[in-house]
């Protein structure tokens, strides 16, 4: 990966300014801040007028409201730390600004995202949602539940896109006893997988998944990655997981395979189009699909991790050193 250079200070007169998210950091994690860094002063706001004027006037922004249009014109602003993995929402709108730092929160979600990735997967295995579902209708389906569930142990995981979210879920699938494959941009080894391979190898392994789940960011490369072809090589009776965007997926391809019955099943925590699926969307109706609605990444610990993660850039911030997670915008990660 391409090395970026430290981010110079060019500290204003009245000393750096941070803008902090309060909808997403917790007032103790703020006070944190203010404590660690005395001669750093620290403002914020979870209104969305008033937030805007704040990174309006700060030399650093850290959280998940990321206001592309107050970034861009902002005079003094030099580096923004996002509250989240990928950033592909506020790079699609434009060229980013090169004087500005931007880094992401890569390494805190990989823990709440792979439970929730292992979850659905023993929810399909054990037929739980269908107990479920059939509990609220007080309807019997014990000899269908039955004649229906398997075993993880001994089945096959593809991992599409390997970084914390990936590689976690690797580690706790071949811990179920499940053979763990890979792919990943540069292949190599990685704990809890059997085979890495690259992204140009993906047609060959892809025939070869019980389960193939998606944990990538969403970039210009990534877009459809798994689209109607791919979908076609996906063994019959497969599942299918997203975690990443719901755009890594072709949206219409998959719904119609979920609806024939050649996907055994999906567990979706994005769908194209708007990661969270519409009322009227067919997806809500189908018995084999188990929907996260785009929760799969909180957690009570998120704001405390991504606040350490921040603290310690700040810290590198200060004195001039090189940052962590420095998301390169030609990438999009």
């Amino acid at each position: 990966m391409t090395t970026i250079p430290a981010v110079a200070g060019s500290v204003h007169p009245e000393g750096h300014t941070v803008a902090v998210d309060a909808s997403s950091v917790d007032p103790a994690d703020i006070e944190r801040l203010r404590s660690n860094f005395p001669t750093v002063r620290f403002t914020s706001s979870s209104i969305p007028g008033e937030w805007d004027e704040l990174v309006r006037d700060s030399t650093i922004v850290f959280g998940k409201r990321l206001p592309r249009h107050v970034i861009v014109d902002a005079p003094r602003l030099r580096w923004v730390q996002a509250g989240t993995a990928g950033v592909d929402g506020v790079l699609k709108l434009g060229p980013w600004p090169s004087h500005i730092a931007l880094t992401n929160a890569r390494g805190v979600h990989g823990i709440p995202i792979s439970e929730q990735l292992v979850a659905m997967m023993l929810a399909f295995s054990t037929r739980l949602h269908v107990l479920i579902r059939a509990q609220i209708e007080r309807r019997s389906v014990a000899r269908e539940v039955v004649s229906t569930k398997w075993e993880l142990s001994g089945q096959t995981l593809l991992v599409i896109g390997l970084g914390d979210i990936g590689g976690s879920l690797a580690i706790r699938a071949e811990a179920l006893g499940m053979h763990v494959m890979g792919v990943k941009r540069q292949p190599g080894h990685v704990p809890g997988c059997h085979r890495v391979v690259g992204l140009d190898h993906l047609d060959e392994v892809l025939p070869m998944a019980d389960h193939v789940a998606l944990c990538l960011p969403l970039t210009r490369e990534t877009r459809h990655v798994i689209d109607a072809t791919r979908i076609a090589l996906i063994r019959d009776g497969a599942h299918v997981y997203n975690v990443g965007r719901g755009s890594l997926v072709d949206g219409t391809a998959l719904r119609a395979a979920l609806a024939s019955g050649r996907l055994g099943g999906a567990g979706l925590d994005c769908v194209e189009p708007s990661d969270t699926p519409d009322p009227d969307d067919v997806l809500w109706e189908m018995p084999n699909v188990i929907l996260g609605q785009h929760t799969s990444g909180h957690s009570p610990s998120n704001s405390r991790a991504i606040t350490s993660l921040f603290s310690d850039n700040l810290r590198r911030f200060l004195a001039e050193e090189p940052l962590e997670n420095r998301v390169d915008p030609t990438r999009g990660y």
